[in-house]
């Protein structure tokens, strides 16, 4: 999976693959610097450097915006040449400077660009953290096109960790947030990434359509020059040969050496190279595949791919009966992964002890450690590799425990990144979204979607700034999550707008709940320079409407919730409006009245609102 982290930052940079002299002249403007050293940062890091340097030097002429884009273009080149601790320097420099930065879509790119340049560099600890503090300020802003690059770096990290399920979760949901938002830049990578992800679970006939599109967007629109079609076109070879579709794999690879890239690239030669030996062992010819793979110089390669080498020479060795020399190459991979893990050690030690010292992380130490013992006697009773499991087993396992422990962190940051709203520890809107779905195929009951706006949030944050905008969020959460019952769900919806999902109710208790709620959010909130008011409007409808019960209705009863809710705004705000249609309408199904809720209007489904005034005021709506 190395070759998706690699593709989707070049791809996410904007980066093409020029071929300009390193000793070319220099731009003349600050931001012709900058534009210039985004083109190069691939291609030629050491030219990429010059130019940012050359805009760092300008020191206080700089405004905030072009000192970030000089830090990232720095980090990255640095990152580029291997520069790992230099790199590393710069995330955390231009992290720092983008907190000052205004709310809006350039502080979460500038974060997440701080995020991939520590990715890049190896440090996939402080990757996480900065990934999951772009998406939080990307959902508090209701940025959702922002959303759809950080769901592809998560799913990258997710299958570094081999967490491949939770890969596709992600990138199938930057799909499904593209189709929605009409927003296609970054459909190549997402692609690109899914169907890499799907060929590593070795589900090669759905990845092939995701690496065909993929290598077709990278074409038609010249993303990243031949380097990215180059890596697209071998990972769609890759995907056909495992299908048993050689003669088009073949092709491909013809193709593929046909394409001339500015500069060489050991990884796409090492890809290129175990293709063709993946293609000479299928035929039956061990001895050609392993002769292509020892032609391949280790010292080129990342730690990975010197992983994956040696393990594709261990099993042709194995397969050609050669046990020793295979157990001999088996010792290698694990002296390489005891090197890594104490390289990540030294380099994440603060870290590490505090990880160490956790309680439950030394009884899961424990743990697989009995584990280890168990799977030793299993690999001893293996007649076979009998003596190569007496001398790996031990080390292997316990590196094994301490890789484990490390993931186990990650995996945990990730989940908190994906399923919580970091502001109001309320759950966010993909993890509401299962619950919709689950309730929406109940055959049990009904239940309740109700949609809760802040009134005039703007004029709050205008007038007294964004920290009171943010303390009357996570008031409104706290009171919600106390008041809405049992059972009850509480999701930030986005911005300023709550959902609360109610199941198995009627209507005689939502409209009680709406009042009760509208009342209670009118109270007003203690801060630190006054009293905040705000009040709410909320609008509801039941969960599922008539109809057939798919995982998908949940979608009409929103609609018809979020266009109640514009009715509350509009006869004056502080207010509930809703709708509850029990029995199903001919000529109307629920997937008409969820879109066109005028038509519901106008056949007299809505419930009444929350004073007789109001009332009147929604029939009047309701009539045009």
């Amino acid at each position: 999976m190395r070759r998706s982290v690699w593709l989707f930052a070049l791809l996410l940079a904007t980066n093409a693959c020029a071929d300009s002299p390193g000793d070319a002249a220099l731009p003349v403007t600050i931001d012709e610097r900058n534009a210039a050293c985004l083109e190069e940062e691939d291609a030629n890091p050491e030219r990429a450097l010059a130019l940012a340097q050359s805009v760092l030097d300008a020191g206080a002429l700089l405004s905030p915006g072009q000192r970030a884009e000089a830090l990232g273009c720095r980090g990255w080149s640095y990152a580029s040449l291997a520069r790992k601790d230099d790199a590393r320097r710069d995330a955390h420099a231009l992290s720092e400077l983008v907190r000052s930065f205004a709310a809006g879509p350039e502080r979460v790119r500038l974060t997440r660009r701080a995020g991939s340049i520590l990715h890049r560099s190896g440090d996939r600890v402080g990757a996480v953290d900065l990934y999951a503090r772009a998406v939080a300020d990307a959902e508090s802003q209701g940025l959702e096109a922002e959303r759809i690059p950080l769901l592809v770096n998560l799913g990258v990290l997710h299958s570094e960790f081999e967490e491949h399920a939770r890969a596709q979760v992600n990138y199938e949901q930057a799909l499904a947030l593209m189709e929605r938002l009409g927003d296609y830049r970054y459909e190549a990578p997402v692609r690109y990434n899914l169907g890499l992800n799907l060929n590593g679970q070795h589900r090669s006939a759905e990845a092939t359509p995701h690496l065909r599109r993929a290598l077709e967007l990278i074409r038609e629109r010249a993303i990243g020059g031949p380097t990215q079609e180059l890596a697209a076109t071998l990972g769609l070879a890759e995907a056909l040969q495992q299908s048993g579709e050689t003669a088009e794999a073949q092709a491909l690879l013809q193709r593929a050496k046909s394409i001339e890239l500015p500069a060489p690239d050991v990884s796409l030669d090492y890809q290129l190279t175990t293709i063709e030996a993946g293609q000479r062992a299928a035929a039956g010819n061990p001895v050609a595949a392993l002769a292509l793979l020892e032609s391949v110089d280790p010292g080129k390669l990342n730690e990975i791919q010197q992983w994956q080498l040696l393990q594709m020479r261990a099993d042709l060795l194995d397969r050609l009966g050669r046990h020793a020399q295979a157990g001999a190459v088996l010792r290698q991979i694990i002296t390489l992964r005891e090197n890594y893990l104490r390289h990540q050690n030294h380099e994440r030690l603060a870290a590490l002890d505090a990880h160490m010292r956790d309680r439950e992380q030394r009884l899961e130490l424990e743990r697989l450690k009995a584990e280890a013992d168990t799977q030793a006697l299993q690999l001893e009773a293996r007649e076979r590799r009998q003596w190569i499991a007496a001398g790996i087993a031990g080390p292997l396992l316990l590196l094994a425990g301490g890789l484990l422990l490390w993931q186990r962190r990650m995996n945990r940051l990730l989940y908190l990144a994906s399923h919580t709203d970091p502001l109001t520890g309320l759950a966010n809107r993909r993890e509401m979204a299962r619950h919709l779905r689950e309730l929406s195929v109940d055959e049990h009951g009904s239940a309740a979607v109700l949609l809760i706006d802040i009134d005039l949030f703007k004029r709050i944050n205008d007038e007294h700034g964004h920290e009171a905008g943010d303390l009357v969020l996570k008031a409104y959460a706290q009171r919600l999550r106390d008041n809405v019952g049992e059972g009850a769900y509480v999701a930030r919806w986005g911005g300023e707008e709550f959902l609360v999902l109610l199941p198995r109710t009627d209507a005689a208790r939502v409209r009680e709940l709406a009042d009760r709620l509208r009342h209670l959010l009118a109270e007003p909130i203690a801060a630190p320079k006054g009293t905040l008011r705000a009040g709410a409007s909320i609008g509801y409808a039941n969960l599922p409407l008539p109809g057939p019960r798919t995982d998908d209705a949940w979608h009409h009863s929103v609609q018809l919730a979020d266009s109640a809710l514009y009715l509350a705004k509009r006869v004056g705000r502080d207010a509930w409006v809703g709708y509850w249609i029990e029995h199903a309408i001919p000529e109307w199904p629920a997937e008409r009245l969820g879109r066109e809720p005028h038509l519901a209007r106008s056949l007299h489904l809505i419930e009444p609102a929350s004073s007789r005034q109001l009332r009147e005021a929604v029939a009047s709506l309701s009539a045009h």
